[in-house]
């Protein structure tokens, strides 16, 4: 494995590809891996090359730039993980299913924002902190990246997928807006007037609301907006109080309560 501010190898690259596998469920590291003398004229840090199989898919990458100890590991990550974006599109032929031919077009951008990938086509070196041992560590390793299916999510929520980034922006400003009691997690239990009693699969932030993909117990599963549902905690259906009747409650009174039961 290659130290902080190491040399790269082929094996290095390998490791990175593979923890990434374990995250998609694809078979990047399976591919031929060449670290290019030809590549690193400045414009080109790597390459991936499409095939019909994965004998004929394969990476290259700047043997230049991988073999200096000043170029920043975090970036050499990203470069990796920017090329197997091009494979996961490839393999998975996301341009057919997002009909575009364009090679950072929206099917690559989708893949990189559910990889934790900078979205931008070419490289910007500024773009990358200082990497720290840990910081490194939980890169190298994939640590900042949650499995994911990525046909299955294209399947669940549309072709308009917001990126890693966008989506942590708009959890934030939901946690904003709402109560705790309006803001769900993955494993929530939920009550719905129509499908009844479930629990939540997968959620998806999306501007002053949140996409519920819950299992029920009657009907299935569905795909519900965050205000249509309360969560079951312990046994007990609760409903929120508003941040303004929050803030009054506390000014008036200081007191707040931020939930309480009810029966439906």
């Amino acid at each position: 494995m290659s130290s902080l501010y190491g040399k790269w190898n082929v094996d290095d690259v390998r490791d990175v590809i593979r923890s990434l596998d374990e995250k998609t469920g694809m078979n990047g590291a399976e591919l031929h891996i060449w670290l290019s003398r030809s590549l690193g004229d400045g414009s080109t840090l790597g390459q991936y090359h499409p095939g019909s199989n994965n004998l004929t898919r394969e990476f290259s990458f700047s043997l230049k730039y991988f073999n200096d100890k000043k170029f920043n590991d975090l970036a050499v990550i990203d470069v990796i993980r920017h090329e197997y974006c091009h494979y996961i599109v490839d393999a998975l032929n996301l341009k057919k299913i997002y009909q575009e031919e364009a090679s950072h077009g929206r099917a690559w951008k989708t893949t990189c924002g559910l990889l934790n990938t900078d979205q931008d086509a070419h490289f910007c070196s500024w773009y990358f902190p200082k990497p720290t041992e840990d910081s490194f560590m939980k890169a190298y390793l994939s640590e900042d990246i949650k499995s994911v299916d990525i046909i299955e999510q294209i399947e669940r929520w549309g072709l308009s997928l917001p990126s890693l980034n966008r989506r942590k922006y708009l959890e934030k400003a939901l946690i904003k807006k709402y109560t705790k009691l309006r803001i769900f997690s993955i494993g929530d239990y939920v009550i719905h007037s129509t499908f009844g009693y479930g629990r939540v699969l997968d959620t998806l932030p999306c501007a002053n609301k949140q996409y519920l993909y819950a299992q029920f117990e009657h009907v299935g599963t569905r795909i519900v907006q965050n205000r249509y549902v309360y969560k079951v905690i312990n046994g007990e259906i609760k409903r929120p109080v508003s941040k303004s009747v929050m803030k009054r409650l506390y000014t008036d009174f200081n007191y707040i309560s931020d939930e309480a039961n009810v029966s439906i």
